[in-house]
């Protein structure tokens, strides 16, 4: 089976604009995921400091992910594994037992886990990596990480309660 290099290739660029999440990618580079590893490089960097690093870590991920579903989520298991990782991140407050229950449930094939890929929607929120990446001071960009993944998960409301399904099955509840 031929490897989809599509997933590798980041959106274009339009006039220094993501053209899959709309963010303003500032000119030191070249794409949108460029800006993305420029915020994630320093958590990864120091996860094992904390849970709550490698929590937030995990959100940014997860979120950037749902703003970005034509590639990072392309087949239905990588769809539900950010948008439940979104779900646990906003409304489990990222615990490691939801999110050690997921990767548990994913590591199936997807005809025994028994989900199908939904459609994104066309709204995905207008924050972005861009807003995390302003962010001045630590806390600042902690409190937007978490405002940035509340708007995200908001833009996915008419699959809530499919997620919340899908975790309770993960949670086997």
């Amino acid at each position: 089976m031929p490897r989809d290099l599509s997933k590798f290739m980041p959106p274009p660029l339009v006039d220094s604009r993501c053209t899959e999440c709309g963010a303003e990618v500032p000119a030191q580079f070249s794409s949108c995921d460029e800006l993305f590893m420029s915020v994630i490089t320093p958590l990864g960097l120091r996860w094992a400091e904390s849970p709550d690093i490698a929590r937030l870590q995990r959100l940014i991920i997860d979120t950037f992910g749902m703003q970005h579903p034509k590639r990072s989520c392309k087949s239905a298991k990588s769809y539900a594994a950010h948008l439940t990782g979104l779900c646990c991140g906003v409304e489990y407050n990222g615990a490691q037992s939801v999110y050690a229950a997921l990767q548990r449930w994913l590591n199936g094939p997807v005809e025994a886990i028994g989900i199908t890929r939904p459609t994104e929607p066309d709204y995905r929120g207008t924050l972005t990596i861009r807003y995390v990446y302003d962010a001045e001071t630590e806390e600042e960009f902690v409190a937007r990480v978490y405002e940035w993944a509340r708007e995200v998960w908001a833009a996915y409301a008419s699959q809530h309660e499919m997620t919340r399904q899908w975790i309770k099955q993960a949670l086997g509840v």
